[in-house]
């Protein structure tokens, strides 16, 4: 709610005992970062009319927008696996010994929709570290209605039968037992808020959202941190008085006029417009990545997944060929502009979408020649 020239906070529930209670907290600026489920969010809106300023982005735009993507609702859970295990080499040559700074990928024998299984290992630091192991697979696998350590632990080892996965093998049964129970997690739908700030009518007082509250994903173009640390930084350069939040510029050099900006009455009002302003884009740019990017790097064995991930693949590989051979003038596939700490998420999808548009002409401009090829020139004559 608001109150005057401050925002009061009503909070139901104590955060470690989840306790019912209420507390009543103050403040100029209130920051919501609670999460893709944000209650501050669903306050702003379901803030009645007038209760921000005027010159706020609408109410509305606090519901989410909500894409799915093929990594939409994957299930994942880990699985323990010892330090340093070793992998059994099919052709009787010695086990490959693991370490925690490589990545690995171990595909099962099972390659069918509901049966196949990816074991997935990210690097660590610590080389004496239990080994956390992904699985990741479409709801309707077939672990997800195993429940007992027993039927997992047979599971696994017809899926990968060079591992000793027997009792007593290189997994406890007790792991095997937590394992089986463990519900894991899915990954959330892409969405993003178009509403990132409110202020009140004086401009002392308002609301900021950063973090999983404006945006969340799945984990496939490992941003979600990054964009998470890169929502605070703009918040605080917006606060500060920054003219270019995403990049930090500013225009106003004297001192003078910096404490002219900290001291008028607007200063709040006008840094978190700038916020919402220059950073709602940024957003709804990420969030394109985030549904294109990599989609498909989770191998899901359904028959669809597999047909278009063929054609994600060759997406991919003529967009690299064409930066190639063009030598550069062409850009990379948008998961690959990613990786440049120079480009904002805007300057990515920007440029992936020049390459988009040239694709598109270059295929328009070949099916017109083949259609005068065809059909002669009458058809093309008589057309309006």
């Amino acid at each position: 709610t608001k109150d005057g020239e401050c925002v009061t906070v009503v909070t139901t529930k104590d955060a470690s005992s989840l306790q019912e209670i209420s507390n009543e907290y103050n403040a100029n600026l209130v920051i919501g970062a609670d999460g893709m489920n944000s209650k501050v969010r669903q306050c702003l809106h379901n803030a009645p009319p007038g209760t921000w300023s005027s010159n706020c982005v609408k109410s509305t735009k606090f519901q989410p927008k909500t894409y799915t993507s093929p990594a939409s609702f994957l299930r994942i859970k880990v699985l323990q696996l010892p330090p340093q295990f070793e992998i059994p080499d099919a052709n009787g040559k010695p086990p490959l010994k693991t370490f925690s700074q490589d990545i690995y990928a171990i595909r099962s024998v099972n390659t069918g929709p509901r049966t196949f299984l990816s074991l997935g290992l990210l690097p660590m630091k610590d080389n004496e570290a239990v080994r956390p192991t992904n699985i990741i697979t479409r709801p309707d696998h077939g672990i997800w209605k195993i429940t007992n350590g027993k039927s997992m632990r047979e599971y696994f080892q017809q899926a990968f039968p060079r591992f000793n996965f027997q009792e007593g093998g290189l997994i406890s049964n007790q792991e095997w037992d937590r394992f089986a129970k463990a519900e894991g997690t899915r990954f959330p739908p892409c969405q993003y808020s178009p509403g990132l700030a409110v202020w009140d009518e004086s401009g002392r007082s308002g609301v900021a959202l950063v973090g999983d509250s404006i945006h969340a994903f799945s984990p496939d173009i490992g941003q979600g941190v990054n964009a998470g640390l890169m929502d605070v930084v703009c918040l605080d350069r917006a606060l500060a008085g920054f003219d270019d939040v995403e990049s930090g510029n500013d225009n106003d050099t004297t001192a003078t006029d910096k404490t002219k900006k900290q001291t008028t009455s607007t200063t709040l009002e006008a840094n978190l417009q700038r916020y919402q302003k220059q950073h709602a884009p940024e957003i709804a740019a990420l969030i394109r990545l985030a549904r294109f990017g990599a989609p498909y790097q989770y191998k899901q064995p359904h028959r669809a997944d597999r047909a278009l991930r063929l054609v994600w693949t060759a997406n991919v590989a003529m967009r690299l060929l064409l930066n190639k051979v063009s030598f550069g003038v062409i850009q990379p596939p948008c998961i690959i502009l990613s990786q440049n700490e120079d480009l904002t998420f805007r300057q990515v999808m920007r440029r992936a979408d020049r390459t988009t548009a040239l694709l598109k002409t270059i295929v328009l401009a070949g099916l017109t020649l083949w259609a005068k090829r065809r059909f002669g020139l009458a058809l093309f004559r008589a057309l309006p």
